[in-house]
């Protein structure tokens, strides 16, 4: 197989973490020398929830050693933005830090955009659109040609629905940064999945969603409307031990699960994604075809005016 894998949501790889200490020029080639050995063609380095200045100051740094370098560039062609605009209820913010979330206007995300060198560098945004008043942002956000993301929400059926009417398009790691305990029936899983034409990123690491799971939405749904993303942190291509990842000391078992230290529940993922290649084929039973549909061609066609 040609590894040529693309991944819309990284927040660090190889021990180096994005979303803490800025990364020195040397720590940031190691990532791209990594994820490069690992069979990315292309990855959206991704900056979550902090004060608008301090994503801004991430985003630019980044942007600064991506310029320097013509392969960090066909590699990091745009940023994922998640957050600071998502549900601050306890278990839909997920890890996100409460008192740094925001309710979105369209002109919040303009000094995340000049850090980036232009709306063509962001390409993607996951926001809640419960926090989006008249879904202005979303709209603003969509008729620039960013891919609306829905995520960190517990937003009614009513919402999602003009939300995806407004421009959202994707819905960021289904079945994960929502509560641990929701109704049965009318839950936010449920509701957004209900939606016609909504897509669908999943986190296929065997922690973050059991595996039958998986194998019952694709099913249901069909494979177009899925990609597989890591959302992997620091941790990702590293061995196991304790990792430092924005204010959070994280451990990484020999399971690969990442935990904070000292505790029992998920702190985001160490998966790479030609392990979640592996694991389409291993554990979900999908054909070669079809797992680098999932890793490759279905995430290249969701953000592919952003590819170099």
């Amino acid at each position: 197989m040609a590894e040529d894998f693309i991944d819309i949501q990284v927040n660090g790889y190889a021990g180096v973490d994005f979303l803490g200490e800025l990364p020195t020029a040397e720590q940031f080639h190691h990532v791209v020398d990594r994820l490069r050995a690992g069979g990315n063609r292309a990855v959206l380095p991704t900056i979550t929830t902090d004060d608008i200045t301090t994503m801004a100051t991430r985003v630019r740094h980044l942007r600064l050693l991506i310029d320097s370098d013509p392969t960090a560039r066909r590699l990091m062609p745009a940023f994922h933005i998640e957050g600071p605009c998502i549900s601050p209820e306890e278990g839909y913010r997920g890890a996100h830090r409460p008192e740094k979330i925001k309710p979105a206007t369209p002109d919040l995300f303009e000094p995340i955009m000049d850090a980036a060198g232009g709306w063509n560098r962001i390409a993607m945004v996951t926001l809640a659109p419960e926090v989006d008043r008249d879904l202005r942002t979303t709209r603003s956000l969509a008729e620039k040609g960013v891919v609306v993301a829905l995520g960190h929400t517990n937003a009614s059926l009513d919402i999602l629905r003009e939300a995806q009417n407004a421009g959202a398009s994707i819905f960021t790691h289904l079945g994960n940064g929502c509560a641990s305990m929701i109704p049965r029936h009318d839950n936010i899983i449920n509701r957004v999945m209900s939606l016609e034409k909504m897509k669908y990123s999943l986190i296929p690491d065997g922690h973050h969603l059991p595996w039958f799971v998986i194998k019952l939405w694709i099913k249901t749904l069909g494979i177009e409307r899925f990609v597989f993303t890591t959302d992997c942190v620091a941790p990702a291509d590293a061995p196991p031990g304790r990792y430092t990842v924005a204010q959070w000391q994280l451990d990484v078992g020999v399971d690969g699960m990442v935990r904070p230290a000292g505790q029992n529940h998920l702190a985001g993922s160490s998966l790479t994604m030609r392990q979640a290649y592996d694991n389409a084929i291993k554990y979900l039973d999908l054909s070669p075809r079809d797992a680098r549909r999932l890793t490759s061609e279905l995430p290249e066609k969701l953000i592919r005016r952003f590819l170099r």
